[in-house]
């Protein structure tokens, strides 16, 4: 079976094209609904979170505050670094195991926003990405109350456009027309999905 990796941006909009891809009929996993799985307090992930960062990323439930684990790696490259070792291993896993159970026709595509700087590159048979204009990632990142300090800074621990377009199989523009987007979306499907018996 095919193992497909989307990829881009903050806010360039993935998760817009994976629910289009799936409306195709790929399966898709969500990479960052996996991290937060592998977050949650009884959990390997959990554990070395806190060891490494302290309580202060903690809620008052004991569960790990997202917003505050972003505010504390997000302004320093190497506890980003770190966090991203603790929980990249425990992704790869899950994907592979997700294939594994799979049928042999099957189109596996997994959106990961770190897609290219780690391991699971490696096991993708193919890498689309997904672009938007700068101006409108600012603006998807204030709609979700990201100030834009933040998105600034979220935006520069990240790869340049041309970094994504040149690790790409294929682009998809995705600046914010939802048809001219999903025309994009079917024309890559049709020409890179494997060939059917």
């Amino acid at each position: 079976m095919k193992l497909y990796g989307l990829t881009g941006g903050i806010a360039s909009g993935k998760s817009t094209v994976a629910a289009m891809l799936r409306e195709l009929g790929a399966k898709v996993l969500d990479a960052d609904a996996i991290v937060h799985d592998e977050q949650l307090r009884g959990t390997v992930g959990y554990s070395a979170i806190v060891q490494t960062f302290g309580t202060k990323v903690l809620g008052e439930d004991r569960e790990i505050d997202r917003a505050k684990l972003a505010a504390e790696v997000f302004a320093d490259p190497a506890k980003l670094r770190r966090l991203e070792q603790i929980l990249h291993p425990r992704v790869i896993a899950r994907v592979l195991e997700a294939r594994s159970m799979l049928p042999s026709d099957a189109v596996l595509v997994v959106e990961a926003i770190k897609l290219l700087d780690g391991e699971i590159r490696k096991v993708c048979d193919r890498i689309w990405v997904v672009v938007a204009p700068r101006k409108v990632m600012l603006e998807r990142l204030a709609a979700r109350g990201i100030g834009e300090r933040e998105a600034e800074l979220r935006l520069a621990q990240q790869l340049t456009d041309d970094q994504f377009r040149a690790a790409a199989d294929a682009v998809i523009v995705n600046d914010g027309d939802r048809e001219r987007t999903r025309e994009r979306v079917r024309d890559v499907w049709l020409e890179l999905r494997p060939t059917r018996a």
